[in-house]
């Protein structure tokens, strides 16, 4: 029989498996309540989706508006969910943003925004929703950075695990296949961002290596042909998978066609990468199926339902396919919604979200319908409610006595962060694999996605454990042999240093407030102010986004994401009584080698003068990209220090060119910055020079000193660790400083670097630059 592909296109090849035995019953038919008498609560939800996800997600939808009706056909007082859609596509967003939430004479308010589905698109919503805390769920908004960046607002909901735990699960699933290397094409947006951020983190954790140039920013059009070549060349291994991560579904065709089919540029490595893709959740779609032959050997991951909770296997027996990607999710949005509405209802001037009455200091002061949905989820007590139109009812008639539940959803145990209750902690992934079948010619075929697993971050009785399967904990780490190294080097007679952070803009303050930090370390140390040269912008104390006018943090006692061990600098004010040497934005580049180099000047006064018996630290806090490591200035500048600069300063001191004695005794390198792994690559062969970067060549580095009344960053864990070490113990080898510093900075992998021509790192310590142990 010919099986058309628009009509049998993702068909299981389990159907019937369970399709009667797990339907879910609906609810007692006979109303006791005429309609006419009912108390109708309308919630006005606007939806925006672009079309053809609207149309993959309409039967949840139409589900679970279903049950949300059935589960109160006996109450008087009744949720309606007024759904209004809008095409994520073609509305103008931020107009729409503004216009739902500044609504004009005569128009309905908006209560409640499901979506969008692109979290490209998210910023264009949340930004104007936040100003009425107007819940805004989004099923499948998965970027790492929105996630961070709205981690501390009660208004935006986010259904699905950031791509963190996907990305990871791509590596993971690329290492239980046997590859040997690994590269990865991303969406150059915020979406493809996060794969890029930890593909590198995660492919060093598991012991896979990247495929130099590793990474590629795929734009709509590009020859990967050149990419593909070259990273087959340099690969360690006959196995090569590429990871593709694009936003926009559409794009999967193009790059998987190039990937699977790539052009050989004559020396045969290419071919080692032909059909080896590993995709992420936006490639399950119904247009990137059609005509996709070269798809047969692809692999998926896509965010699902938990099979431990019946949803799935309940779709399969009433629509006869299984869900799409995303259904469970807004199953779950319109289900929490109508809840939230309903325990507001039923408790307007009160809202109880972990055992505290919710009130705000500006308008709208009293609790709202987003603090309403927390109390849903955020109980573990109270009646067990399940995502069906029975467990509804229980929810429905539990919270209108003021009483809390204990919800699941369609997508598993609901389980959110406990300081909001808006990000969902575990989501269910199934690992995918596209299967063709064809009859009488291309033309007709049927395509099915046939599960290879199921995981998630809990793991459950149907779910592998992530974090067991996987074994997710941190375990890489450098292995050190006993250096000899013959230095011959004098008895050291001085220490300087050199602080920097090209860094100038408020979001950046923690690169800032971190070489702030250092300097009084080194001052703590017995560091005068003629011996260190600092250069930082010292723009943000007197910022007006500043709550602390003259002073700056690295940490504060209601601080989020710091250990709180001992010897931290907790509320103390890191720039009090500094001297800055120079603002960032005066110098050039070429400034920083007469610094270190002592070449002082009327545009360059204050330089340190080192000689063959110094010690010199060099740190540097700020961004750094991927071709070259450290950048002078900010993110956006794109401006590289350069590796061959940094390079050709140290060999200059070091007398290697011929032409200058030798400036140093030793010198010890501390860089914080993405990347930064490519100047410890740069500085490799140098004499008596260690270098300790926060990240390796291919990884982005991560924040993680939360300040909530800042609303920025005040730290990263490398810089904060390494202080509290020599803090705490000035005499800690190097070895053991390393230890501390990849248990404590997550994210990236720090790194030593030029030990063989510096010594042991069990037996060198930093004694040799703290000229004043205390």
């Amino acid at each position: 029989m010919k099986m058309n592909t628009m009509k049998k296109r993702n068909k299981t090849n389990t159907l019937g498996l369970l399709i009667l035995a797990l339907l879910v019953a609906g609810c007692n038919p006979n109303d006791d309540t005429p309609d006419n008498a009912k108390e109708i609560i309308t919630v006005n939800v606007d939806v925006v989706l672009p079309l053809s996800v609207q149309e993959q997600w309409q039967h949840a939808i139409d589900w679970a508006m279903e049950n949300i009706a059935k589960a109160q056909q006996k109450r008087q007082r009744v949720v309606k969910l007024n759904l209004r859609y809008h095409d994520e596509d073609t509305e103008d967003l931020d107009q729409l943003g503004y216009d739902l939430t500044h609504p004009g004479d005569g128009a309905d308010s908006c209560h409640a925004i499901i979506g969008p589905y692109h979290s490209s698109n998210a910023n264009d919503l949340l930004k104007y929703a936040h100003q009425r805390r107007l819940p805004v769920v989004m099923p499948t908004c998965t970027s790492a950075e929105l996630q961070r960046m709205n981690a501390r607002n009660t208004y935006a909901w986010f259904l699905t695990e950031s791509d963190i735990t996907q990305c990871e699960m791509m590596v993971s699933a690329a290492q239980a296949l046997m590859a040997t290397d690994v590269a990865l094409v991303y969406s150059d947006d915020i979406y493809g961002r996060s794969f890029l951020d930890w593909f590198a983190y995660y492919a060093t954790e598991r012991g896979i290596a990247i495929a130099e140039p590793g990474t590629f920013a795929y734009h709509r059009g590009d020859d990967l042909s050149p990419f593909l070549n070259e990273i087959a060349r340099n690969a360690s291994g006959d196995f090569i998978m590429v990871l593709v991560a694009l936003d926009d579904a559409a794009d999967y065709r193009a790059v998987c066609e190039q990937v699977n089919n790539p052009s050989d540029d004559g020396s045969g490595a290419v071919l080692k990468i032909a059909r080896n893709t590993i995709c992420a959740d936006t490639s399950l779609d119904d247009k990137v199926m059609l005509d996709m032959d070269f798809w047969s050997f692809n692999i998926g991951i896509t965010p699902y339902a938990s099979m431990s909770y019946g949803f799935p296997q309940a779709y399969l027996g009433k629509f006869i396919r299984t869900p799409y990607s995303g259904s469970a999710q807004i199953y779950d949005a319109l289900t929490i919604i109508a809840l939230g509405a309903a325990y507001r209802a039923a408790s307007p001037t009160s809202c109880i979200v972990d055992g505290k009455e919710v009130s705000y200091d500006e308008e709208p002061y009293g609790p709202g319908l987003t603090d309403y949905m927390r109390a849903v989820v955020s109980s573990e007590s109270g009646p067990s409610v399940q995502w069906d139109a029975n467990g509804l009812a229980i929810g429905f008639e539990t919270l209108a006595a003021g009483r809390p539940i204990d919800m699941s959803g369609a997508t598993g145990n609901l389980t959110f962060d406990s300081e909001t209750h808006t990000m969902i902690l575990n989501t269910t992934y199934m690992i995918w694999q596209l299967h063709q079948q064809y009859f009488e010619g291309p033309d007709y075929f049927y395509a099915e996605t046939l599960p290879v697993l199921y995981l998630s971050t809990a793991g459950t009785s149907s779910e592998a454990s992530t974090t067991e399967f996987w074994k997710l904990s941190k375990k890489w780490h450098q292995n050190f042999s006993h250096e000899k190294v013959k230095h011959d080097l004098p008895d050291v007679t001085d220490c300087w240093a050199v602080i920097v952070s090209p860094s100038t803009t408020w979001s950046n303050y923690r690169h800032q407030a971190d070489a702030f930090a250092m300097y009084q370390t080194l001052r703590y140390y017995g560091y005068d102010d003629d011996h260190i040269v600092l250069i930082v912008e010292d723009n943000l104390a007197n910022d007006t986004r500043n709550l602390f006018p003259g002073e700056i943090f690295v940490e504060r006692s209601q601080t989020t994401g710091i250990t709180g061990e001992s010897g931290a600098l907790v509320d103390d004010d890191v720039r009090k009584d500094a001297v800055v040497d120079y603002h960032f934005s005066e110098l050039r580049p070429d400034d920083l080698a007469d610094i270190l180099m002592g070449r002082a000047s009327d545009v360059l006064p204050q330089v340190i003068h080192p000689t063959a018996s110094s010690n010199i630290f060099f740190f540097w806090s700020g961004h750094g990209g991927h071709r070259e490591g450290p950048l002078w200035g900010n993110e956006d500048a794109g401006l590289f220090f350069g590796t061959q600069r940094i390079k050709n300063i140290v060999s200059q001191m070091a007398g290697s060119d011929g032409n200058n004695e030798r400036m140093y005794r030793r010198m010890f390198f501390a860089v914080e910055t993405c990347y930064s792994g490519k100047w410890g690559e740069a500085l490799t062969e140098q004499p008596d020079v260690l270098v300790l970067t926060a990240a390796s060549p291919d990884e982005t580095s991560k924040a993680d000193a939360y300040d909530a009344s800042l609303g920025i960053y005040l730290s990263n864990a490398f810089t904060r660790t390494f202080r509290q070490d020599i803090i705490e113990n000035s005499a800690v080898t190097i070895y053991d400083l390393y230890r501390e510093l990849a248990r404590t900075t997550t994210g990236s992998h720090v790194t030593i670097y030029n030990n063989a021509q510096y010594g042991s790192v069990y037996e060198e310590t930093l004694l040799e630059y703290l000229p004043k142990s205390r």
